[in-house]
């Protein structure tokens, strides 16, 4: 039956220890110990939990009876432990009652549980059936997964934000500093040193242990040498304290204690996870760790198996916080970076390292064919790679050429809207030598030439017309018909010369005579049609048929299933409507834009703010045109877009200012030229 628990006499309280960057942790601990029962501080090690407890416990008006599990290496040791650190002996018998007592209400911490959480979960499971009122307090790497349990799990300290200044006071940075200063007191921050400390907080992600260990390193290295001593963070990070426990001392045997208390094949899926950057989905990683043929069971235990397997080996991974999710709808996983760079390095050693990093980089190939034929969705899911996309081609280049150059042309396809256009552009350029090597399969070369042409349009680079005719000799000696029409589209766009009428209108004869023999072809191909048509027209100075084009061009991308081709289709009938002359409607086309993509990474952002600014200045309204300049400007050059040079020179014209050119021209050049008009 259940004890009564009586209530206990208040004990002074002992003074707590500092913790830095903590209290809205503790204030949410106190809270949840404001109830009976258990709560569990779960978290990687080393992002003090102990440290939380320690103050916690502490601060208990009761008391607090603190049981350190660490030393133990058997379950059957955690009552015997208990019993110790209540200087009681255990009776024969239900011991239970006996505990209770010697608890006398004071609040239990069993502090390191994660290596005897079995045995753990059972003791506190029978001492709340015994004494339901008691409250305890459990920091473990994973859940007791026990009813009632309340797990608050323990990230790391609050890194910097990427602003000019940083606050000395707050989360990693005060604590790295209060560390740095106790080893060195005559450590100082000027301003041109503020920039590193961000870089090497974020560097250790925030982990209490990884901080305190690099700053006892600055006496003899300094900030900058720290920072690139980053790259062999677990030789460096060897100065631990030595009055805590030996796994404890270095930051390898932190991570070497939390590794050693998985299943082989939990071991296995995390040393997979190093293969990644940036993060992962689920069906990503099952495309890369799963093997049907190898099912974990007891006769295979180091393998990771099918689909299922590796979805409940990875919550296991997710449980021992050695791996984070977010809280989407389609959650995305990731390690801390002291993490990834400790499963890469016993990945090293494994020697599935070259068959994991093929089915990685063939994994993203396969979403990037997705992602070019399908929604939005899949483009999404796609750009979210990122990081995984530039890990992968750098390793295909070196393994699997051709690989690479699939992956390089898929990316420069979907990332053509975003601000990672130029890096992709780098991505293909990389993949030169392999075009030029003769061995690749002649589709994959004329895709390579062909989105090689449309890159150098963007930048109305002299080099686009002739690549755009080498794709498409390429595509029609392989007879691809849809390749002969983009191909087409590009030689089309490249030609700036009105006299070429015959040529050019034999070309868009013939890529009209495509289109009506495709009907099944995507919508996007209607739109690169009108475009075409629009471009023409331009040619000819006919700009009503310019408009009514490009009305054409946003009717068709509007339909399709890619909506950022629709607003750079939008974008373009604002520079129709300029062209006429009707800048009112093109400033309120823009405004429209632009409040359509706020907070958007789209490169029709900063095309949507030129429109803008020019039609501010066509009407005379320069006041506004100053007031949105800044904003303007900083979207143009994120994008890597014109300046405002132009515009500030007319300004100044209308001022009476001229002779203030050089100066505004100088502050305000920065970017690339221009986009294509016709281009999508």
């Amino acid at each position: 039956a259940p004890v009564a628990l009586a209530l206990p006499v208040p004990q002074v309280q002992a003074q707590a220890p500092a913790l830095i960057g903590r209290d809205t942790e503790l204030g949410q601990i106190e809270a949840a110990l404001g109830e009976p029962g258990l709560v569990t501080l779960t978290g990687p090690g080393g992002v003090g939990k102990t440290s939380l407890a320690r103050v916690l416990a502490a601060r208990c008006v009761y008391g607090a009876v603190w049981v350190d599990l660490g030393p133990l290496t058997q379950g059957e040791q955690v009552l015997a432990a208990l019993a110790r650190a209540l200087a009681t002996p255990l009776p024969a018998g239900e011991p239970w009652p006996t505990l209770q007592r010697a608890l006398a209400g004071r609040l239990l911490v069993l502090d390191n549980a994660e290596h005897l959480v079995d045995a753990v979960a059972l003791l506190v499971t029978q001492l709340l059936q015994t004494t339901p009122a008691q409250q305890v307090l459990v920091t473990s790497q994973q859940p007791l997964r026990v009813q009632y349990e309340r797990v608050l799990r323990i990230g790391p300290l609050a890194l910097p934000l990427d602003s000019d200044t940083l606050d000395l006071h707050h989360g990693a940075i005060a604590l790295f500093v209060e560390r740095a200063r106790a080893a060195d007191h005559r450590f100082h921050l000027g301003p041109e040193q503020l920039p590193l400390l961000r870089v090497i907080c974020r560097h250790l992600d925030g982990i209490p242990l990884a901080l305190e260990m690099a700053a006892a390193r600055i006496p003899v290295l300094g900030l900058a040498a720290l920072r690139h001593a980053l790259v062999q963070r677990f030789e460096m990070l060897r100065l631990g304290r030595r009055d805590v426990a030996p796994r404890q001392r270095t930051l390898r045997a932190t991570l070497d204690w939390s590794y050693g208390l998985l299943a082989p094949s939990e071991q296995r899926l995390f040393n997979f996870c190093g293969v990644f950057r940036g993060g992962f989905t689920l069906d990503l990683l099952v495309r890369v760790a799963a093997d049907p043929s190898a099912p974990a069971d007891a006769a295979n235990a180091a393998a990771v198996g099918g689909r299922w397997a590796v979805i409940d080996t990875l919550a296991k991974l997710i449980d021992c916080s050695l791996v984070s999710a977010d809280a989407g709808d389609r959650p995305r996983y990731a390690l801390l970076e002291t993490m990834h760079d400790y499963a890469r390095q016993r990945l090293a050693v494994d020697n599935d390292e070259p068959t994991l990093r093929s089915r990685h980089a063939r994994a993203l190939a396969e979403l990037g064919r997705r992602a070019n034929g399908g929604s939005d969705s899949a483009r999404a899911l796609m750009l979210a790679e990122h990081d995984n996309l530039r890990e992968a081609i750098a390793w295909a280049l070196v393994h699997e050429p051709a690989l690479a150059v699939d992956l390089s042309i898929c990316v420069a396809r979907v990332t053509r809207f975003t601000v990672w256009r130029h890096e992709a552009q780098r991505w293909l350029a990389s993949c030169e030598g392999v075009v030029e090597g003769g061995s690749l399969a002649p589709l994959l070369r004329a895709q390579w030439w062909r989105e090689r042409a449309r890159q150098h349009l963007v930048s109305r680079d002299a080099r686009a017309r002739p690549m755009g005719e080498h794709a498409l000799a390429l595509h029609r000696a392989l007879g691809d018909e849809l390749g002969e029409f983009e191909a087409l589209g590009c030689v089309v766009r490249a030609s700036a010369n009105a006299n070429a009428n015959d040529e050019l209108e034999a070309m868009c004869e013939a890529m009209r005579s495509l289109l009506a023999r495709h009907p099944q072809w995507p919508l996007l191909a209607s739109v690169q049609m009108a475009g075409i048509e629009a471009w023409i027209c331009l040619l000819r100075h006919d700009y009503e048929g310019v408009l009514r084009h490009r009305l054409a061009e946003y009717e068709f991308a509007c339909r399709s299933d890619w909506q950022a081709s629709a607003d750079a289709a939008d974008t373009n009938v604002v520079t129709a409507l300029r062209q006429l002359g009707r800048h009112e409607e093109a400033m309120a086309r823009s405004r429209t834009i632009l409040n359509r993509l706020a907070g958007s990474d789209s490169n029709n952002v900063a095309y949507a703010w030129l429109g803008l600014t020019r039609s501010l200045l066509a009407l005379g309204r320069f006041d506004e045109f100053r007031t949105t300049a800044p904003q303007a400007a900083s979207a143009l050059r994120k994008h890597g877009l014109p300046p405002l040079s132009d515009q500030y020179a007319l300004l100044l014209a209308e001022q009476g200012r001229a002779h203030d050119w050089p100066r505004s021209r100088r502050l305000s050049r920065h970017g690339a030229r221009p986009r294509d008009p016709c281009q999508p």
